[in-house]
This record gives C-alpha cells, structure tokens and sequence, in this order.
C-alpha cells in the first residue's frame, strides 16, 4: 500500500492506497471495474479511485486547488498532489497477474478463483467461451461463459460491469497458468493466426487419454490443475525430444 503525503498540506496528510491489483478489496475492484465498464478513460478511473481509497471527499474547488475532506478535516491539495497519488494506481492499465472476481454475484456463488476443484471438461468450455469472444466479442457468448463461472446464475439482465468482472478475472487466471505451465502455455507465433479451438481441445483430451476413448469421461472429470500439470509436462517432453532430434 502506498502512502502519499500531499506537498500543499501544511499539516502533511497522509493516505494509503493500493498499488498492484492483488492489494485491491473487493469492493475496490468492482468500483474500478464499474468506471471502466461506463468507459471512463483509465487515467481519469486512477484519480477517482485515488480519492476514494484514500477517504478523501471533495468539499469545493479553489482554483488550482482542491478542498477535501479527510475524516472530520478540510485540507487544501494541489492538482499535481493528486496526479502524484494516483500514480500509485498505474496498475489499472496493465492487466491482472492473477485471477480475481467477487465471491458471490446476485446471490450466487463462485466457483473457485484459480478453479481448483472445477473439473477439466468445465475448463474447456469457459476457454473456447473465452477465445471465441476475444475473437469477436458478443454477449451471447458471456452468459453460458459466466454460468460455468458461478453455477445457478440466471439469465438475466446484468450490469455493463458484469462483462468487464469475467473478462478480468478469466485474463487473471490464464497470466496466472502462463506462469505455472510455461511449455502448455507458449506464445504462439504471431503468423500462425488463430488456432482451430475445437482441434486444440481435442488434441489436449487425446494427449491425456492417450488415444483411448474409454478414458475421455474420467478425463473430462478430473481436476482443472491435475489436467494442465500432466499436459505441461507432456508438452515439456515433445519439447525435450525435438530439441534433441534438431541437434
């Protein structure tokens, strides 16, 4: 958390914000989310968020300065007082390094952040739901997306933020799996285009399976971080075997 001593107070008034995105609580998030989802520029969101993670309340303007109100106390601060502080939340224009989301949406719950305990099959969907919106976005796509996410959900009217809360959290959870399975997940050349979905599904069942079809059900039905650490390594050995069939 940083702590930010505005340099036009007299009476050094010091406030403590979040600076990486793992820091933020929830209701943080989703008021970061919310400014974002109403398209309010990043840079903008970081001021407003500043002022309210602080527990700074804007009273009046007086020229450059502005009037706040912290706790029972008016201070005077700058404009490059509060530029300066909400630089501490430069993270909003990067995206998260792990998965986060609310506990619990309309009442309903979520499954875990990291998805442990969500079996493979499950996984599957939510990441062809997710490529094939990244591709082209359509809403058609989020609800059956969101619904694998937090099991129950009806569909009904949700919020603009609703569509920002998936999307950041499932770009949390595969920075979050890049950095576990390095060989699963390799950057594929920029040339290659976008990659068949269904046949990368399939390819990923046939690897666990071996080829046997009387396995895909048990398969399917394992563990989401017990799938991906055996595809890791099995992605790990064909890169160890090509390596030493180019030599």
């Amino acid at each position: 958390m940083a702590r930010t001593t505005p340099a036009s107070s007299s009476d050094k008034l010091e406030v403590s914000v979040p600076t990486a995105w793992h820091e933020l609580t929830e209701p943080q998030l989703l008021f970061i989310l919310r400014q974002l989802a109403e398209g309010i520029p990043p840079d903008r969101v970081e001021v407003y968020a500043f002022l309210r993670f602080a527990g700074l309340g804007v009273v009046r303007t007086e020229g450059d300065r502005l009037i706040v109100r912290k706790g029972g106390k008016l201070c005077p601060l700058s404009r490059r007082d509060v530029v300066l502080g909400a630089m501490a939340l430069d993270f909003i224009h990067e995206p998260p390094p792990i998965p986060q989301r609310p506990e619990r949406w309309r009442g309903v719950q979520a499954v875990d952040a990291e998805l442990h305990g969500v079996p493979f099959g499950e996984y599957l969907q939510i990441e062809n739901y997710m490529q094939r919106y990244l591709q082209q976005p359509d809403d058609r796509l989020l609800f059956p997306m969101a619904r694998l996410l937090y099991p129950g959900l009806t569909r009904e009217a949700q919020p603009k933020v609703f569509r920002y809360l998936i999307i950041h959290w499932l770009t949390g959870l595969k920075m979050l799996f890049a950095r576990l399975y390095p060989d699963l997940y390799r950057p594929a050349p920029a040339e290659d285009g976008m990659p068949d979905l269904r046949e990368v599904m399939l390819a990923q069942i046939r690897a666990l399976t071996a080829g046997d079809v009387t396995k895909e059900h048990g398969v399917l039905n394992v563990d989401t971080w017990t799938a991906l650490a055996e595809l890791n390594a099995k992605a790990r050995e064909a890169k160890e075997l090509e390596r030493i069939y180019k030599k």
